[in-house]
């Protein structure tokens, strides 16, 4: 990717909105252009926190391991084509106590160190401010995901995810909504907050009523409306 597509791309970015073409150019002068496959990571608890990304393309999960024996994941966002992740750096965090990790088959990424977008950050009050919302935002969201946990059943977060799926990364079909490189069922259950089996349950229900249809590959929603 040339300077060129970086600087296209990264003028996309909210949270880069109070910057000026020449800022998000020699921000984009300074990225680096990354491709990883399903289940890499990004980075790990215990990496160097210097830089922050930039996802162009892919799905990638935010988590951190439970302090127990079996150190299960917990999983706190996922992640879409122009989402920001790593931004832990902008509230001083200097070691990754989080991991990221490509969930689709493919994930295309900018990586621009630590030390240039703080200072595009050091000489903008917009900017400081944006990257505020941004940070309360992503607290929201991870307040979002457990506060359903705690409150809504399984069978209930299960179609409600299936529903955001279908709503963000579906290709209408006419009535129909296909959704490619699906997720598989475990990571289905880490997602929610349950485990396989139910998710397992849940789908095959939902297909059996015609509501869905999936293979390992994709997964078909019938009518997204009579799924709500």
């Amino acid at each position: 990717m040339d300077n060129a597509a970086k600087t296209a791309f990264l003028c996309q970015i909210p949270l880069l909105q109070p910057l000026s073409t020449l800022q998000i150019a020699q921000l984009a002068a300074s990225a680096e252009y990354r491709r990883a496959s399903r289940w890499e990571f990004v980075y790990r608890p215990g990496d160097d926190a210097d830089k922050i990304y930039f996802l162009y393309s892919g799905r990638i999960k935010i988590g951190s391991y439970a302090s127990d024996e079996e150190q299960r994941e917990v999983i706190k966002d996922l992640l879409r084509t122009e989402a920001v992740f790593g931004e832990s750096i902008l509230i001083g965090e200097r070691t990754r106590t989080e991991f990221a990790q490509v969930l689709s088959k493919t994930a295309e990424y900018l990586a621009v160190p630590n030390s240039n977008f703080m200072a595009m950050l050091a000489g903008s009050q917009r900017m400081m401010q944006c990257c505020l919302l941004h940070m309360s935002r992503r607290l929201q969201r991870i307040e979002d995901r457990l506060a359903q946990v705690l409150v809504k059943d399984a069978r209930k977060r299960i179609i409600e995810f299936l529903l955001d799926v279908a709503r963000k990364e579906g290709l209408p079909i006419g009535y129909e909504t296909v959704v490619r490189d699906f997720l598989p069922h475990h990571e289905i259950a880490n997602l929610t907050g349950t485990c396989r089996q139910t998710v397992t349950a849940v789908m095959s229900e939902l297909k059996k009523s015609n509501l869905i249809h999936f293979d390992r590959r994709s997964i078909l929603f019938r009518d997204v409306s009579k799924l709500a």
